[in-house]
């Protein structure tokens, strides 16, 4: 791993951990053990810094997602695993991610990467005729991501996650492009 990715990496622990405020380019060089000055040479600046987080956070979403797509044929099911490796594997990311959208100290334009950071909207309205059914989707995503990190969903398991969202395709399914998916409804 090269030193800017595990930069970024170190920032989401400590953002994740104690907030934005403990983020500093000193607490990343304590983290990683580096000399003093390393991450500034890196990222001058902490937006600079919080810049290179949302990307990473763009970057391990990507691979997460295409990691599942390439196993799963079911749509409903690849969204599914996905939330499930999201709320199981990547809730670091996802503690990260919240600390900085709610936080105006950040700039709007990194907060609309990490916006964006999980789900891709653009994507979610290419499955659908009616771009709309692909803004639903992905606001029921977020929906059931906030309610498993916010306390009020217990179960992370698969099926429950997937249940919501095959009622979801269900009812949208006259709009997907093409064949519409096997919810497992039918």
């Amino acid at each position: 791993m090269d030193r800017r990715t595990a930069i970024a990496d170190a920032a989401l622990g400590i953002v994740a951990r104690d907030g934005l405020r403990a983020l500093t380019h000193r607490a990343i060089d304590s983290a990683l053990e580096y000399p003093a000055g390393s991450t500034s040479y890196y990222f001058r600046t902490k937006a600079d810094l919080l810049a290179a987080v949302a990307a990473r956070l763009v970057e391990l979403s990507h691979a997460s997602f295409v990691g599942i797509a390439v196993t799963e044929h079911d749509l409903a099911s690849v969204v599914a695993r996905y939330l499930h490796d999201a709320l199981t594997h990547r809730m670091v990311e996802l503690r990260a991610r919240y600390a900085l959208m709610l936080d105006p100290a950040v700039a709007q334009g990194i907060r609309d990467v990490l916006a964006r950071a999980l789900f891709s909207l653009e994507r979610a309205r290419e499955l659908f005729d009616e771009p709309a059914h692909g803004d639903g989707l992905v606001s029921l995503c977020e929906g059931l991501i906030a309610d498993v990190v916010f306390g009020r969903r217990a179960s992370k398991d698969v099926a429950a996650l997937r249940m919501p969202i095959a009622v979801y395709l269900q009812g949208a399914g006259s709009s997907l492009r093409g064949n519409a998916p096997d919810t497992g409804l039918a």
